[in-house]
């Protein structure tokens, strides 16, 4: 690359590539090419001399690229270590859980669970019985849309009503000791028997 600029022999003389002050230029003041009036011994010495300006580095293109690497995501960054302790990043997780440790060394879970108990068992069985009763009527539904199976159900009831329910029912003696055998039941049920 060839160096495009001139250098100027003589310095006191201007340059013309430079341009004048505009501030000299308005007030018709003119450059002249004497030379500086010198100061004084004194203020010399007193005033500190001016380090040289360098001129900036020239551009140029650069012969390497340096890359430099980016943090790993969240979730593939590693995690604390076994014994708790973590690279200073991501406190939180820690906070939670040594809160959650703390909780539950303190016992309040069982106590927690020992007042729960029985409304967390009735929704247990609620909900048990709400599936139940969710499959019976599915299984109830598919029979009933096959052709001739709920017929064959009800003929299936009236005959053993007839065979095994109007003997019973036919004698005193029989009727008596149903239903004996059934206020019996009933009793065992309601726990006076």
């Amino acid at each position: 690359m060839a160096d495009d600029t001139t250098s100027n022999p003589d310095p006191s003389s201007p340059d013309p590539n430079t341009p004048e002050p505009a501030g000299l230029v308005e007030q018709g003041v003119e450059q002249t090419a004497e030379a500086p009036v010198e100061p004084p011994l004194d203020a010399v010495a007193a005033t500190p001399t001016p380090e040289p300006v360098s001129a900036p580095p020239e551009p140029s293109v650069a012969t390497t690229l340096v890359v430099e690497p980016t943090p790993a995501p969240l979730a593939t960054q590693p995690g604390p270590s076994a014994d708790g302790e973590g690279d200073g990043e991501g406190g939180e997780w820690e906070l939670l859980l040594q809160k959650l440790r703390q909780w539950l060394n303190q016992g309040e879970l069982q106590s927690l669970w020992s007042q729960a108990r029985k409304p967390v068992t009735l929704l247990a069985a609620l909900v048990g019985l709400l599936l139940v009763l969710r499959v019976y009527s599915a299984v109830l539904g598919a029979l009933d849309s096959l052709p001739l199976v709920p017929g064959l159900l009800e003929l299936a009831g009236v005959v053993w009503s007839v065979r095994y329910g109007v003997p019973k029912l036919l004698r005193s003696s029989e009727r008596e000791r149903l239903l004996s055998g059934l206020s019996n039941r009933w009793k065992a049920f309601r726990g006076k028997g």
